[in-house]
């Protein structure tokens, strides 16, 4: 039985779904990736996965003859393959893949994994985009979401059905593989670390903001980001404007990397002022199952996260002076108290978000509808 998992990044595919994916190839299954090629798809040949192209993907854009020709592409794909399921991920798969399953004869599913920049105001790409998804999630079996606010705008736009709505309890963490470190530290300098895209939507600048706020106040404390330049990005934060903060000192640029689990071991808290319009961002999860405090946002998605006050601490969106409350609030704490919040965080990510019950979903779901 062939499964495809078709997505917008091959680098997405790899960081958020590889233990899904090589778990269905262990229950039994043969699978197949099918995304646009980048730094991240040999990385998932390798690891012993088929992999399919998709050459004719934009994920910025809303060009109707690029996007066309998408559908197309899907639909030569899917007709070639002739798999018995597809899972869907993100808007353009979401939209121009369930139709070409349609035409196609195949069932599937459209995982919303946020929601992204097309619903961050009532303009004409949210118009766009919700004509295009009443149409798609006709076709679907079900659509998921990683968060209950997500899935209320589907529902509250009339764009799905109640029944064909599910909540994933986000992409799972492996509560293994994520381990807490053998010791805190203990360090005078408070360190804060902000893992993402660098995207402006993330709150990247806020978190500059907030930290330049604590080192005027007279704070040791180190504030740093990790993760990809994206360029593509309308929202991109170039490599100049990092460097021009980290030439003030403000903060500590790390670049990219593909294992965060040692940098997660020698800080203190994960910070992620994000007001995208995330599913749930993973890089909290691992982070809380690391045993790390987290300060993040009461946005969509951060906040099934994060119970305020017991495992970090949630602020005000798009604001740098309650960020910067909550991050003084933070360094106030006595070690005790921040290993406490940490002991929380690992505790919720094993009660509700091991992978183990994401993997478990997908299977019974798979089982039901492709069988």
């Amino acid at each position: 039985m062939l499964i495809l998992f078709s997505g917008n990044t091959s680098w997405s595919m790899y960081n958020f779904r590889l233990s899904l994916i090589k778990k269905f190839i262990h229950f039994g299954y043969e699978v197949c990736v099918v995304a646009p090629e980048d730094e991240y798809t040999e990385k998932i040949k390798a690891a012993g996965i088929r992999f399919i192209p998709v050459t004719k993907l934009k994920r910025s854009g809303n060009n109707p003859i690029q996007d066309f020709n998408l559908y197309r592409e899907y639909v030569r794909i899917y007709k070639a393959l002739q798999p018995a399921f597809i899972f869907h991920y993100t808007i353009k798969p979401n939209i121009y893949g369930t139709l070409a399953a349609k035409i196609c004869n195949i069932k599937s599913i459209s995982i919303t994994t946020g929601l992204g920049n097309a619903f961050s105001s009532k303009g004409v790409l949210f118009y766009f985009a919700k004509y295009l998804y009443k149409v798609s999630s006709a076709y679907a079996i079900e659509v998921w979401f990683l968060n209950s606010s997500d899935r209320s705008i589907f529902l509250n736009n009339n764009i799905i059905p109640e029944h064909k709505s599910f909540i994933l309890p986000g992409e799972g963490v492996d509560t293994a593989l994520f381990k807490p470190p053998l010791f805190y530290p203990e360090n005078e300098t408070t360190v804060f670390l902000l893992i993402s895209r660098m995207l402006y939507d993330k709150g990247i600048e806020i978190f500059v903001e907030a930290s330049r706020l604590l080192i005027n106040k007279g704070y040791a404390v180190s504030s740093l980001l990790l993760g990809q330049i994206d360029n593509d990005n309308p929202e991109a934060i170039s490599l100049e404007k990092i460097e021009e903060w980290q030439k003030e000192g403000t903060i500590k640029y790390l670049g990219a990397t593909t294992d965060v689990k040692p940098f997660i071991e020698n800080v203190h808290a994960v910070v992620l002022p994000s007001f995208y319009k995330e599913g749930i961002p993973k890089v909290l999860l691992e982070a809380a199952c690391m045993e790390k405090p987290i300060i993040t946002t009461r946005n969509p998605g951060c906040t099934e996260v994060v119970d305020d006050g017991i495992n970090g601490y949630l602020c005000a969106i798009k604001n740098v002076d309650d960020l910067a409350e909550k991050m003084e609030k933070f360094i106030h704490l006595s070690i005790g108290e921040k290993k406490k919040m940490g002991i929380a965080g690992r505790k919720k990510m094993q009660e509700n978000f091991d992978e183990k019950i994401v993997i478990d979903i997908y299977k019974r779901k798979c089982d039901q509808y492709a069988g």
